[in-house]
């Protein structure tokens, strides 16, 4: 389901626009999403999460448009392979709970910052929220694999944690390797180094670099915003 339809039920705890939000936020680079589906996706999550501190109700809502590019570059690059030439169906990597953000060990052995554990804590919150509206809707999880994993596919769309969103097998590897030639190589670089790296401060949820090396991937043919 389109996360407009989740974006759109979110209660609202703050009446007036996000203003300041939208000033700040929106004076990034989005290159895969279209200027409209930024500004409502700002504007909501603004809303919903206004009771947190500025800086991490913006660190929160950022994550989610990363996420949410993420999915686009997913849905034109490695989608099809997952659904249709995955070499352990039918669930391939969403064997385990990979949706968690930070295990025990991360927290005891890594000690990652407090605000990377509050920005991990929220995210943890809104991933159970875009999980159980989808489950609401009438999608269905798929017993004893990961706990975000419904019968269709992933009930996330902007709330992925790093670990999941970044992962890419070698079989796919090789399949994006074939596909765009030397472009797919810094691409897969950038995307291997997130999904495995532990998290210890809040740099660590993402890496602009990965759409750079996304939009190479693209340059001849872009795939339609969001």
């Amino acid at each position: 389901m389109a996360p407009e339809h989740w974006l759109d039920e979110l209660p609202q705890t703050r009446a007036r626009a996000a203003d300041d939000d939208l000033s700040i936020l929106c004076a990034d680079p989005y290159p895969f999403l279209g200027d409209a589906a930024v500004r409502r996706q700002i504007t909501r999550l603004s809303g919903h999460l206004a009771g947190l501190a500025d800086a991490m109700r913006r660190r929160v809502i950022a994550y989610s448009l990363y996420v949410r590019q993420l999915d686009v570059i997913q849905a034109a690059a490695t989608r099809d392979f997952c659904r249709d030439d995955c070499m352990r169906p039918p669930v391939g990597c969403c064997n385990a709970d990979h949706f968690q953000i930070l295990s025990l060990a991360d927290v005891m052995v890594a000690r990652p910052s407090q605000t990377a554990m509050e920005l991990a804590h929220v995210i943890a919150a809104l991933q159970r929220q875009e999980t159980d509206f989808e489950l609401d809707s009438g999608r269905s999880l798929t017993s004893g694999h990961c706990g975000c994993l419904a019968s269709d596919g992933c009930t996330l769309r902007l709330f992925k944690s790093p670990r999941c969103v970044h992962y890419l097998c070698a079989e796919l590897g090789g399949s994006l390797t074939e596909r765009f030639g030397p472009a797919a190589a810094s691409f897969l670089a950038a995307m291997a180094q997130v999904a495995v790296q532990t998290i210890t401060t809040t740099a660590d949820f993402t890496d602009p670099a990965i759409l750079d090396a996304a939009g190479t991937l693209f340059a001849e043919a872009p795939p339609a915003r969001a």
